[in-house]
């Protein structure tokens, strides 16, 4: 069974080359959403040119960069004829931010869709299954609360970290899985983000097979470039696909 990981953006909030972190993960003959931030429709929609292809979209925490991009890709969705169902998955606040920012954003619009939409909710006591997936969620220290996923169909282990510097629940998280996306926003080590030396150590004490660092500090990239080949980091580009069978 493939499962494929496309990273549509990788960039940190304010960054001016890249685009909002995001990642489009295709398994088990479903599409899901990984976040989706102001930056992040034009790359998705680029990659997705059918309404209904999309049938799930996790949202990691509150920030901008990582949810404000929602209203756009629903509204579109619509405007483009979608009626298949549409699975959103958040911890119990957000859902409800996140319907209000369509709301602003769109006022009335999502009265007029033509397709339902699931909000489920994104538990730390239990996992979440939802067709052939299982999605297992983990605290990680951010300035809001973040939750990182693990998204397991098959054989298939990835896990993706949204931000925040990792905590003794999200190690546990990743342990053994094939991917594991994490933030590596500095070489500086901080309590509410991850830096390079840290995620690379507790990775390997992790026993994760493959680790992609992304939502990496724009001046760290434009300026350090050359530290973080030192550490022989894998620091994905858009576009770029991560394939586990």
């Amino acid at each position: 069974m493939s499962f494929e990981v496309t990273v549509l953006g990788c960039g940190e909030a304010f960054d001016e080359r890249y685009t909002n972190t995001s990642l489009l993960v295709r398994a088990e003959g479903k599409t899901i959403l990984l976040d989706c931030g102001y930056s992040a429709p034009a790359p998705l929609w680029d990659a997705v040119r059918e309404p209904n292809e999309l049938d799930l979209i996790y949202i990691s925490h509150a920030h901008a960069d990582h949810c404000f991009g929602l209203p756009a890709v629903l509204g579109r969705m619509w405007e483009d004829g979608r009626r298949k169902p549409l699975t959103v998955v958040s911890q119990p606040p957000l859902l409800e931010q996140l319907r209000a920012a369509m709301d602003s954003g769109y006022p009335g619009l999502a009265a007029r869709f033509q397709y339902p939409i699931d909000y489920r909710k994104a538990v730390l006591e239990r996992p979440l299954e939802w067709e052939s997936f299982r999605f297992s969620f983990a605290p990680t220290r951010h300035s809001v609360t973040n939750l990182a996923v693990r998204v397991e169909a098959g054989p298939g282990r990835f896990c993706y970290s949204g931000d925040g510097q990792f905590t003794d629940e999200s190690r546990a998280l990743f342990a053994g899985v094939d991917l594991l996306v994490h933030e590596a926003y500095s070489f500086d080590p901080s309590p509410i983000h991850g830096d390079f030396a840290g995620v690379i150590r507790m990775a390997g004490e992790q026993s994760v097979r493959k680790l992609a660092l992304v939502h990496v500090k724009r001046n760290v990239r434009r300026e350090e470039w050359h530290r973080i080949e030192a550490l022989a980091a894998y620091v994905p580009e858009p576009g770029e696909k991560l394939a586990l069978y």
